[in-house]
């Protein structure tokens, strides 16, 4: 059997501009979002920070998978985001620029205000969207790079 890598490479570049795609449209709406909704879309730098990376093949490595991801690095199609980082605050629930001081447990009872409400996590939301369809391509896609090797 003959195996096509090139292929199977393209393939997994496919499906990281669809997850891609998917990730930046949910967190693409305009205005204030609430507790355990996805992210709203203010400045765009989340939506934008965005992107896919299929490493390359080294001697440890074959290179078939995908990271898809906020500030993702050496990532195709995103800026990143620089300064504190924007995601962690939205997952975990604190206020941007937040600084622990000696009265921070009184954020959630209305005292300080460093607590925030968490947001949903906008990316495993879209890898279990993606879920059947991406199983579906890949597997599409690595009957097609087998083929059978040429009788001389």
């Amino acid at each position: 059997m003959r195996f096509n890598r090139a292929r199977v490479r393209r393939a997994f570049i496919h499906i990281g501009q669809r997850h891609m795609r998917d990730a930046r449209r949910l967190v693409m709406r305009r205005g204030r979002s609430e507790p355990g909704e996805n992210p709203g879309y203010q400045s765009g730098r989340l939506a934008k920070s965005i992107g896919y990376m299929v490493p390359r093949a080294s001697k440890n490595r074959p290179g078939f998978m995908t990271r898809i991801a906020p500030n993702q690095r050496n990532g195709q199609g995103n800026r990143l985001i620089s300064g504190d980082f924007y995601p962690a605050y939205l997952f975990y629930g604190v206020r941007g620029g937040a600084k622990r001081r000696r009265s921070h447990h009184r954020g959630a009872s209305g005292g300080s205000g460093w607590r925030l409400a968490p947001r949903s996590n906008f990316m495993t939301e879209t890898l279990n969207k993606n879920s059947p369809w991406t199983r579906y391509y890949l597997a599409r896609e690595l009957r097609l790079s087998l083929k059978p090797e040429k009788r001389r």
